[in-house]
């Protein structure tokens, strides 16, 4: 896949769309940050729940190979209480579809 198209996909998964899952991530897809793990199956299911609640704001993206880093900010209501979170993700690409997210808060 082209840069161009991963960053596509890359910004696709901020809609917080269940209906994408299976088509932008992986079958064994792993997202990780300091404190947990998730599969593909548990990110559905954390979509399905808060995808009307939150919303992200991507502020820049930087491709390199088949890596694409995002700078985000997350708002809305995560377990009934207001938050907002700066946010950087690092998404590994194989096939034109995201096989890993690093995700590091930085704000």
């Amino acid at each position: 896949m082209s840069i161009e198209e991963n960053k596509k996909i890359a910004r696709t998964y901020y809609d917080h769309n269940p209906d994408d899952v299976e088509s932008i991530l992986t079958h064994d897809f792993t997202g990780r940050t300091n404190e947990r793990t998730w599969d593909r199956d548990s990110h559905k299911k954390t979509w399905i729940t808060y995808q009307s609640q939150l919303t992200d704001t991507i502020h820049e993206q930087v491709v390199e190979g088949d890596w694409v880093a995002t700078w985000f900010t997350r708002t809305g209501l995560f377990e009934n209480k207001p938050s907002k979170y700066e946010l950087m993700n690092f998404m590994r690409f194989v096939d034109g579809k995201i096989a890993e997210i690093r995700e590091i808060g930085i704000g």
